[in-house]
Protein backbone atom coordinates (compact mmCIF):
# COMPACT_ATOMS: atom_id res chain seq x y z
CA UNK A 1 0.00 0.00 0.00
CA UNK A 2 1.53 3.59 -0.82
CA UNK A 3 1.03 4.64 3.04
CA UNK A 4 3.71 2.02 3.84
CA UNK A 5 5.64 1.05 0.42
CA UNK A 6 5.22 4.45 -1.55
CA UNK A 7 5.90 4.66 -5.41
CA UNK A 8 5.84 0.97 -5.66
CA UNK A 9 2.02 0.80 -4.77
CA UNK A 10 0.79 4.09 -7.31
CA UNK A 11 -1.57 3.49 -10.05
CA UNK A 12 -1.78 6.14 -12.56
CA UNK A 13 -5.48 5.59 -13.72
CA UNK A 14 -8.96 5.70 -12.05
CA UNK A 15 -10.12 2.19 -13.36
CA UNK A 16 -9.37 0.06 -10.30
CA UNK A 17 -11.21 2.87 -8.48
CA UNK A 18 -14.36 2.53 -10.80
CA UNK A 19 -14.25 -1.41 -10.89
CA UNK A 20 -13.97 -1.24 -6.56
CA UNK A 21 -17.25 1.13 -6.59
CA UNK A 22 -19.17 -1.13 -8.67
CA UNK A 23 -17.92 -3.97 -6.40
CA UNK A 24 -19.22 -1.91 -3.33
CA UNK A 25 -22.49 -1.10 -5.47
CA UNK A 26 -21.65 2.39 -6.51
CA UNK A 27 -22.01 3.91 -3.30
CA UNK A 28 -20.74 7.12 -4.73
CA UNK A 29 -24.29 7.70 -6.34
CA UNK A 30 -26.16 8.07 -3.36
CA UNK A 31 -24.26 11.28 -2.71
CA UNK A 32 -25.90 14.78 -4.08
CA UNK A 33 -23.37 17.26 -2.18
CA UNK A 34 -20.10 16.75 -2.77
CA UNK A 35 -16.73 19.43 -1.87
CA UNK A 36 -14.17 18.55 -3.38
CA UNK A 37 -10.26 19.82 -2.19
CA UNK A 38 -6.86 19.46 -3.76
CA UNK A 39 -3.65 20.83 -3.32
CA UNK A 40 -0.21 20.39 -2.03
CA UNK A 41 -0.07 21.99 1.06
CA UNK A 42 -3.12 23.05 3.21
CA UNK A 43 -5.63 20.91 2.11
CA UNK A 44 -6.20 18.72 5.18
CA UNK A 45 -7.04 22.10 7.48
CA UNK A 46 -9.23 23.12 5.14
CA UNK A 47 -10.95 20.05 4.46
CA UNK A 48 -11.17 20.04 7.95
CA UNK A 49 -12.37 23.46 8.93
CA UNK A 50 -15.01 23.02 5.84
CA UNK A 51 -16.45 20.16 8.08
CA UNK A 52 -16.20 21.88 11.20
CA UNK A 53 -18.75 24.64 10.23
CA UNK A 54 -20.80 22.66 8.16
CA UNK A 55 -21.36 20.27 11.56
CA UNK A 56 -21.78 23.24 13.58
CA UNK A 57 -24.82 24.20 10.74
CA UNK A 58 -26.48 21.13 11.73
CA UNK A 59 -25.40 19.04 8.62
CA UNK A 60 -24.11 15.47 9.05
CA UNK A 61 -20.82 15.57 7.35
CA UNK A 62 -19.06 12.98 5.85
CA UNK A 63 -15.03 13.71 6.10
CA UNK A 64 -12.28 11.88 3.96
CA UNK A 65 -8.88 12.78 4.35
CA UNK A 66 -5.21 11.12 4.11
CA UNK A 67 -2.88 10.36 5.75
CA UNK A 68 -3.53 9.02 9.05
CA UNK A 69 -1.25 9.78 12.01
CA UNK A 70 -2.07 6.92 14.56
CA UNK A 71 -5.32 4.89 13.75
CA UNK A 72 -6.40 4.33 10.10
CA UNK A 73 -9.74 5.23 10.74
CA UNK A 74 -8.76 8.76 11.08
CA UNK A 75 -8.95 8.76 7.44
CA UNK A 76 -13.34 8.76 7.41
CA UNK A 77 -15.15 10.85 10.16
CA UNK A 78 -18.96 11.69 10.38
CA UNK A 79 -19.16 15.03 12.62
CA UNK A 80 -15.53 14.10 13.83
CA UNK A 81 -16.32 10.53 14.92
CA UNK A 82 -14.23 7.50 13.39
CA UNK A 83 -16.42 4.06 12.41
CA UNK A 84 -16.03 1.25 14.52
CA UNK A 85 -13.50 -1.14 14.75
CA UNK A 86 -15.27 -4.13 14.00
CA UNK A 87 -17.02 -2.67 11.36
CA UNK A 88 -14.21 -1.85 9.69
CA UNK A 89 -12.57 -5.68 9.97
CA UNK A 90 -15.85 -7.03 9.11
CA UNK A 91 -16.09 -4.61 6.49
CA UNK A 92 -12.49 -5.81 5.11
CA UNK A 93 -13.02 -9.39 5.68
CA UNK A 94 -16.57 -9.23 3.63
CA UNK A 95 -15.09 -7.22 0.40
CA UNK A 96 -11.75 -9.04 -0.04
CA UNK A 97 -13.77 -12.33 -0.99
CA UNK A 98 -16.16 -10.05 -3.33
CA UNK A 99 -12.44 -8.67 -4.72
CA UNK A 100 -11.16 -12.26 -5.62
CA UNK A 101 -14.44 -13.31 -7.23
CA UNK A 102 -14.01 -10.01 -9.31
CA UNK A 103 -10.82 -10.93 -9.95
CA UNK A 104 -8.97 -7.29 -8.54
CA UNK A 105 -6.15 -6.29 -6.20
CA UNK A 106 -6.90 -2.82 -4.92
CA UNK A 107 -4.56 -0.27 -4.23
CA UNK A 108 -4.34 0.96 -0.41
CA UNK A 109 -6.18 3.66 -1.26
CA UNK A 110 -9.33 2.07 -3.41
CA UNK A 111 -9.83 0.08 -0.50
CA UNK A 112 -10.07 2.95 1.69
CA UNK A 113 -11.59 5.55 -0.77
CA UNK A 114 -14.57 2.81 -1.38
CA UNK A 115 -14.84 1.74 2.09
CA UNK A 116 -14.81 5.44 3.45
CA UNK A 117 -18.00 6.18 0.77
CA UNK A 118 -19.55 2.85 1.61
CA UNK A 119 -20.06 4.00 5.45
CA UNK A 120 -20.47 7.21 4.49
CA UNK A 121 -23.74 6.12 2.58
CA UNK A 122 -25.28 3.77 5.41
CA UNK A 123 -25.07 6.43 7.62
CA UNK A 124 -26.93 8.91 5.86
CA UNK A 125 -24.53 12.10 5.70
CA UNK A 126 -25.95 14.64 4.17
CA UNK A 127 -22.72 16.28 2.75
CA UNK A 128 -19.14 15.00 1.87
CA UNK A 129 -16.33 16.63 2.02
CA UNK A 130 -13.35 14.77 0.01
CA UNK A 131 -9.29 15.57 0.03
CA UNK A 132 -7.13 14.27 -2.68
CA UNK A 133 -4.61 11.79 -1.66
CA UNK A 134 -2.32 12.63 -4.32
CA UNK A 135 -2.52 15.06 -7.40
CA UNK A 136 -5.79 15.40 -8.60
CA UNK A 137 -6.75 14.56 -11.90
CA UNK A 138 -6.34 10.88 -11.84
CA UNK A 139 -6.71 10.75 -7.73
CA UNK A 140 -9.12 8.05 -7.24
CA UNK A 141 -11.37 10.99 -5.40
CA UNK A 142 -12.02 12.40 -8.54
CA UNK A 143 -14.94 10.78 -9.62
CA UNK A 144 -17.71 12.83 -8.91
CA UNK A 145 -18.69 15.02 -11.95
CA UNK A 146 -20.48 17.46 -10.42
CA UNK A 147 -19.50 18.62 -7.01
CA UNK A 148 -20.98 21.45 -5.21
CA UNK A 149 -17.41 23.27 -5.43
CA UNK A 150 -13.88 22.50 -5.92
CA UNK A 151 -11.27 23.89 -3.66
CA UNK A 152 -7.52 24.41 -4.53
CA UNK A 153 -5.02 25.01 -1.86
CA UNK A 154 -1.21 26.36 -2.22
CA UNK A 155 0.75 24.45 -4.76
CA UNK A 156 4.01 23.76 -4.69
CA UNK A 157 6.96 20.87 -5.33
CA UNK A 158 6.05 17.23 -4.26
CA UNK A 159 5.54 14.13 -5.92
CA UNK A 160 7.41 15.09 -8.50
CA UNK A 161 8.04 11.82 -9.78
CA UNK A 162 4.26 11.33 -10.26
CA UNK A 163 2.98 14.85 -10.94
CA UNK A 164 5.94 16.51 -12.82
CA UNK A 165 9.08 18.62 -12.42
CA UNK A 166 7.62 22.36 -12.33
CA UNK A 167 5.19 23.96 -10.61
CA UNK A 168 3.01 24.28 -13.60
CA UNK A 169 3.17 20.20 -14.54
CA UNK A 170 1.90 19.66 -10.97
CA UNK A 171 -0.66 22.47 -11.11
CA UNK A 172 -2.14 20.88 -13.99
CA UNK A 173 -2.72 17.86 -12.36
CA UNK A 174 -4.46 19.59 -9.27
CA UNK A 175 -6.14 21.35 -11.55
CA UNK A 176 -7.77 17.92 -12.84
CA UNK A 177 -10.62 18.40 -10.53
CA UNK A 178 -12.15 21.26 -11.96
CA UNK A 179 -15.59 20.52 -13.21
CA UNK A 180 -17.73 21.89 -15.75
CA UNK A 181 -19.49 24.50 -14.46
CA UNK A 182 -18.73 23.80 -11.24
CA UNK A 183 -17.23 27.05 -8.77
CA UNK A 184 -13.58 26.94 -7.71
CA UNK A 185 -12.14 28.48 -4.81
CA UNK A 186 -8.44 28.96 -4.94
CA UNK A 187 -5.84 29.71 -2.52
CA UNK A 188 -2.88 32.07 -2.74
CA UNK A 189 -0.15 30.38 -4.50
CA UNK A 190 2.54 30.97 -7.01
CA UNK A 191 1.75 33.11 -10.15
CA UNK A 192 2.60 30.33 -12.45
CA UNK A 193 0.15 28.18 -10.76
CA UNK A 194 -2.71 30.27 -10.05
CA UNK A 195 -2.91 30.70 -14.35
CA UNK A 196 -2.57 26.87 -14.98
CA UNK A 197 -5.77 27.11 -12.82
CA UNK A 198 -7.61 29.99 -14.62
CA UNK A 199 -7.05 28.99 -18.12
CA UNK A 200 -8.57 25.50 -16.76
CA UNK A 201 -11.41 26.85 -15.42
CA UNK A 202 -11.92 29.24 -18.31
CA UNK A 203 -11.83 25.95 -20.58
CA UNK A 204 -14.60 24.79 -18.42
CA UNK A 205 -16.87 27.54 -17.27
CA UNK A 206 -16.26 27.24 -13.63
CA UNK A 207 -16.57 30.75 -12.11
CA UNK A 208 -13.55 31.05 -9.47
CA UNK A 209 -13.50 32.77 -6.21
CA UNK A 210 -10.03 34.16 -4.52
CA UNK A 211 -9.29 33.31 -1.55
CA UNK A 212 -9.17 36.61 0.88
CA UNK A 213 -5.32 37.93 2.14
CA UNK A 214 -4.14 35.63 5.62
CA UNK A 215 -3.86 37.59 8.87
CA UNK A 216 -0.60 37.52 11.02
CA UNK A 217 -0.10 33.90 12.28
CA UNK A 218 -0.86 33.16 16.00
CA UNK A 219 -0.39 30.21 18.17
CA UNK A 220 -2.15 27.83 15.01
CA UNK A 221 0.90 27.80 13.53
CA UNK A 222 2.44 30.07 9.96
CA UNK A 223 -0.06 27.80 7.91
CA UNK A 224 -3.42 28.64 9.62
CA UNK A 225 -4.58 32.19 7.99
CA UNK A 226 -4.17 31.40 4.90
CA UNK A 227 -5.68 28.13 4.84
CA UNK A 228 -8.36 29.61 7.46
CA UNK A 229 -8.93 32.30 4.90
CA UNK A 230 -9.65 29.51 2.32
CA UNK A 231 -11.64 27.87 4.10
CA UNK A 232 -14.52 30.81 4.67
CA UNK A 233 -14.18 31.83 0.90
CA UNK A 234 -15.36 28.33 0.10
CA UNK A 235 -18.31 28.50 2.80
CA UNK A 236 -18.80 31.74 1.46
CA UNK A 237 -19.86 30.44 -1.63
CA UNK A 238 -21.51 27.15 -0.24
CA UNK A 239 -23.90 29.63 1.33
CA UNK A 240 -24.45 31.48 -1.71
CA UNK A 241 -26.14 28.31 -3.41
CA UNK A 242 -29.36 26.61 -2.25
CA UNK A 243 -27.66 24.29 -0.31
CA UNK A 244 -26.57 27.23 2.26
CA UNK A 245 -29.92 28.48 2.76
CA UNK A 246 -30.59 28.61 6.10
CA UNK A 247 -27.64 29.05 7.76
CA UNK A 248 -24.79 31.90 8.43
CA UNK A 249 -21.16 32.47 7.22
CA UNK A 250 -19.07 31.73 10.29
CA UNK A 251 -16.88 34.71 10.94
CA UNK A 252 -13.57 34.21 9.83
CA UNK A 253 -11.96 34.02 13.29
CA UNK A 254 -14.29 31.73 14.56
CA UNK A 255 -13.59 28.87 12.04
CA UNK A 256 -11.76 26.21 13.17
CA UNK A 257 -9.28 22.73 12.11
CA UNK A 258 -10.04 21.20 15.48
CA UNK A 259 -9.53 17.21 15.22
CA UNK A 260 -6.90 18.37 12.28
CA UNK A 261 -3.56 16.87 14.46
CA UNK A 262 0.48 16.75 14.22
CA UNK A 263 0.10 20.41 12.25
CA UNK A 264 1.84 22.78 14.40
CA UNK A 265 0.91 21.29 17.39
CA UNK A 266 2.01 22.02 20.72
CA UNK A 267 2.39 18.97 23.03
CA UNK A 268 2.62 18.82 26.62
CA UNK A 269 6.40 20.38 27.82
CA UNK A 270 9.56 18.03 28.87
CA UNK A 271 10.00 17.07 32.32
CA UNK A 272 12.55 20.40 32.15
CA UNK A 273 10.16 22.66 31.24
CA UNK A 274 11.40 22.67 27.44
CA UNK A 275 8.48 23.05 24.98
CA UNK A 276 7.56 20.47 22.01
CA UNK A 277 6.21 21.69 18.77
CA UNK A 278 5.08 19.26 16.66
CA UNK A 279 4.70 19.88 12.97
CA UNK A 280 4.59 16.95 10.16
CA UNK A 281 5.65 19.30 7.08
CA UNK A 282 7.80 17.64 5.11
CA UNK A 283 7.90 18.83 1.19
CA UNK A 284 10.48 22.43 1.15
CA UNK A 285 7.68 24.28 0.97
CA UNK A 286 6.33 23.42 4.11
CA UNK A 287 9.33 23.10 5.42
CA UNK A 288 10.50 26.75 5.18
CA UNK A 289 7.38 27.98 5.63
CA UNK A 290 7.35 26.28 9.40
CA UNK A 291 11.15 26.80 9.69
CA UNK A 292 10.45 30.88 9.52
CA UNK A 293 8.06 31.13 12.09
CA UNK A 294 10.03 28.92 14.22
CA UNK A 295 12.75 31.23 14.23
CA UNK A 296 10.69 34.40 15.91
CA UNK A 297 9.94 32.22 18.63
CA UNK A 298 11.72 32.90 22.12
CA UNK A 299 13.83 30.08 22.83
CA UNK A 300 17.56 28.90 24.19
CA UNK A 301 18.49 26.50 22.22
CA UNK A 302 16.77 24.92 19.32
CA UNK A 303 16.54 20.64 19.28
CA UNK A 304 15.26 19.34 16.06
CA UNK A 305 13.63 15.55 16.42
CA UNK A 306 13.90 14.94 12.45
CA UNK A 307 13.34 11.57 10.38
CA UNK A 308 11.98 11.40 6.86
CA UNK A 309 11.00 8.64 3.87
CA UNK A 310 12.99 7.75 1.34
CA UNK A 311 11.12 9.15 -1.39
CA UNK A 312 11.50 13.05 -0.82
CA UNK A 313 14.21 15.41 -1.42
CA UNK A 314 15.67 14.99 1.84
CA UNK A 315 18.91 16.48 0.73
CA UNK A 316 16.83 19.91 0.05
CA UNK A 317 15.25 19.29 3.74
CA UNK A 318 17.94 19.65 5.16
CA UNK A 319 20.08 22.09 3.54
CA UNK A 320 17.43 24.60 4.74
CA UNK A 321 17.58 23.90 8.21
CA UNK A 322 19.15 26.00 10.52
CA UNK A 323 22.64 25.15 11.03
CA UNK A 324 22.48 26.55 14.78
CA UNK A 325 20.10 23.25 15.66
CA UNK A 326 20.93 20.18 17.64
CA UNK A 327 20.03 17.29 15.74
CA UNK A 328 18.60 13.97 17.26
CA UNK A 329 18.15 11.90 13.58
CA UNK A 330 15.58 8.85 13.55
CA UNK A 331 13.25 6.42 11.15
CA UNK A 332 9.61 6.00 11.92
CA UNK A 333 9.00 1.90 11.61
CA UNK A 334 7.84 1.67 7.85
CA UNK A 335 9.30 -0.13 4.54
CA UNK A 336 9.78 3.83 3.38
CA UNK A 337 11.66 5.44 6.41
CA UNK A 338 15.40 6.67 5.38
CA UNK A 339 17.83 5.05 7.62
CA UNK A 340 19.10 7.24 10.26
CA UNK A 341 22.51 6.82 9.45
CA UNK A 342 21.94 7.62 5.84
CA UNK A 343 20.42 10.69 7.82
CA UNK A 344 23.17 11.54 9.35
CA UNK A 345 25.36 11.30 6.51
CA UNK A 346 23.18 13.75 4.32
CA UNK A 347 23.28 16.08 7.14
CA UNK A 348 26.70 16.53 7.91
CA UNK A 349 27.22 16.74 4.10
CA UNK A 350 25.09 19.85 4.57
CA UNK A 351 27.09 21.35 7.82
CA UNK A 352 24.36 19.88 10.18
CA UNK A 353 25.42 18.17 13.34
CA UNK A 354 23.75 15.85 15.25
CA UNK A 355 23.20 11.89 16.24
CA UNK A 356 21.45 9.34 14.72
CA UNK A 357 18.78 6.91 16.78
CA UNK A 358 17.37 3.82 15.45
CA UNK A 359 13.62 4.79 16.91
CA UNK A 360 11.79 7.47 17.46
CA UNK A 361 11.19 7.08 20.78
CA UNK A 362 14.73 6.91 21.40
CA UNK A 363 15.68 10.49 19.64
CA UNK A 364 12.99 12.03 21.31
CA UNK A 365 14.23 10.20 24.71
CA UNK A 366 17.69 11.85 24.13
CA UNK A 367 16.04 15.29 22.79
CA UNK A 368 13.85 15.39 26.41
CA UNK A 369 17.09 14.35 28.48
CA UNK A 370 19.42 17.10 26.72
CA UNK A 371 17.04 19.80 26.98
CA UNK A 372 16.89 22.86 29.54
CA UNK A 373 13.80 24.83 30.89
CA UNK A 374 14.26 27.57 27.96
CA UNK A 375 14.69 25.36 24.80
CA UNK A 376 12.62 24.27 22.14
CA UNK A 377 12.36 20.64 20.99
CA UNK A 378 10.80 20.23 17.45
CA UNK A 379 9.66 17.74 15.64
CA UNK A 380 10.05 17.58 12.05
CA UNK A 381 10.28 15.42 9.05
CA UNK A 382 6.90 13.35 7.40
CA UNK A 383 3.43 12.25 8.85
CA UNK A 384 4.94 8.62 10.49
CA UNK A 385 7.53 10.39 12.52
CA UNK A 386 4.25 12.56 13.94
CA UNK A 387 1.90 9.48 14.28
CA UNK A 388 4.28 7.87 16.54
CA UNK A 389 5.37 11.35 18.61
CA UNK A 390 1.59 11.61 18.95
CA UNK A 391 1.15 7.66 20.15
CA UNK A 392 4.20 8.11 22.58
CA UNK A 393 2.43 11.28 24.01
CA UNK A 394 -0.76 9.08 24.48
CA UNK A 395 0.63 6.46 26.01
CA UNK A 396 2.64 8.52 28.24
CA UNK A 397 -0.65 9.60 29.56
Amino acid sequence: MFQRQGAAAYKADLSGTWRVLDVFGRPDLRFDHVIHVAGTNGKGSVCTAIANALQAEGKRVGLFTSPHLEDFRERMRINGAMPDEQWVVEFIQRSRSNFESAGLTPSFFEWTFGMALVWFAEQGVNVVVLETGMGGRLDSTNIFPQPLLTVITNIGLDHQQFLGDDIRSIAREKAGIIKDGVPVVIGRMRPEAQSVLLETANRFGAEVYYAGVAARAGEDGPHWPQNRATAHKALQVLNAMPFGSGWEVPRLESITKRGHAGRWQWLKPAPSGARILLDCAHNLDGLIQTLNAIEKLAFDRLRLVFGAVNDKDVRGALSVMPSAGTFYFCQAQIPRAMPSKVLLTHAADTGLSGRDFPTVERALAAALEDSEPLDLIVVLGSVFIAGEVLALERDSG
